[in-house]
């Protein structure tokens, strides 16, 4: 049996690994399940994407964190990065602890109140393998939201790399964009370079807002000089607001692609029960993390993000996952 179970192995699953071991708990007791085992998402989908904040705030976030970690860094504290160098610090950090590693996907989780243990299945290749442990940690990572429209549909993670976007579209082609916040942004960059027709559509009352207004979660730092570019005229776009229902389906017309950049949802992997009755792995408490109505469950990262102090906003970035994860490291362990 393992006191703690963590679904996910990307810089959130990988995250606690560290809290867990800073915390001074027996690390042989602990299990994580990933398929990969590679930095989760940020290594393995969003490799071309460039991160909106210094090396410096991810280095000095992981030290108040962690004191005792030793971090041997070549990059510039100054210079931002992509967020494949992210993960893969994370990952080289957390390789050595001694804890179990099972390489496959986490499918259902039963917490029995009688034991007050949870039972996880794996599936490994065409095999199952059962864990037995007393607290279940979800960090599985999210997906790109989407909606069910006729035109075929290009993944965000390609269109937001402009050498993979280039074998997708084709001169003079129609893409329509639904988000113009940090990757919509970096989207109709992309396409317009590959000169494809655009029109990017808003669910806002201004296409843009910017981190230099005041703006909380506003675009910063590349989307920033990209939406000045649109706004100056600079990156040939059309802009429409999602209210315009006559517009909206006026420029839709003819679209050869279709591009969702409206943030992210939890990846459904696992299904979890109480006693055997089904239980929603998505209900969470956004303060602390624990999961409703399920007991000693927690979700951290992308997947379940944590309010921000002034209780409206959500906080997505990895420094703010560390500070999240680390107020409830006490209360994991004493649960």
């Amino acid at each position: 049996m393992k006191d703690i179970c963590i679904i996910g192995a990307g810089v959130t699953g990988l995250s606690m690994l560290l809290l867990l071991q800073e915390s001074g708990i027996d690390m042989s007791n602990v299990c994580i399940i990933d398929p990969y085992f590679d930095g989760g998402d940020l290594a393995r989908k969003w490799t071309a994407v460039q991160s909106n904040t210094p090396w410096s705030k991810t280095i000095q976030a992981l030290k108040k964190a962690c004191p005792s970690l030793k971090i041997d860094s070549q990059i510039e504290l100054e210079n931002t990065t992509p967020l494949v160098e992210i993960a893969h610090l994370l990952r080289n950090l957390s390789k050595s602890l001694h804890v179990k590693r099972i390489q496959g996907i986490a499918t259902h989780a039963d917490y029995n109140t009688t034991t007050q243990t949870w039972t996880v299945l794996t599936k490994i290749s065409d095999t199952e393998e059962k864990i037995i442990c007393k607290k279940l940690v979800l960090a599985p990572g999210s997906e790109p939201n989407y909606m069910d429209i006729s035109i075929p549909s290009i993944p965000l993670e390609i269109a937001i790399d402009i050498s993979r976007l280039s074998a997708f579209v084709k001169k003079g082609q129609k893409a329509l964009v639904f988000g113009t916040m940090h990757s919509g942004t970096l989207v109709i960059r992309n396409l317009v370079q590959a000169g494809v027709d655009v029109t990017a559509y808003y669910n806002s009352v201004e296409p843009f807002y910017w981190d230099r207004d005041g703006v909380y979660d506003g675009i910063k730092r590349e989307a920033a000089d990209i939406a000045d570019d649109i706004v100056a005229g600079k990156i040939p776009v059309e802009l429409v607001p999602v209210h315009d229902t006559s517009k909206v389906i006026r420029t839709s017309h003819s679209a050869d692609w279709v591009i969702y950049a409206m943030g992210f949802r939890p990846r459904s992997t696992i299904q979890l029960s109480v006693d055997t009755v089904h239980k929603s792995p998505h209900l969470y408490n956004g303060v602390n993390g624990k999961l409703n109505e399920v007991p000693a469950a927690w979700g951290f990262g992308i997947a379940y993000p944590n309010l921000a102090p002034d209780g409206v906003h959500w906080d997505v970035s990895v420094a703010a996952f560390l500070e999240h994860i680390q107020l409830q490291i006490s209360d994991l362990l004493s649960s």
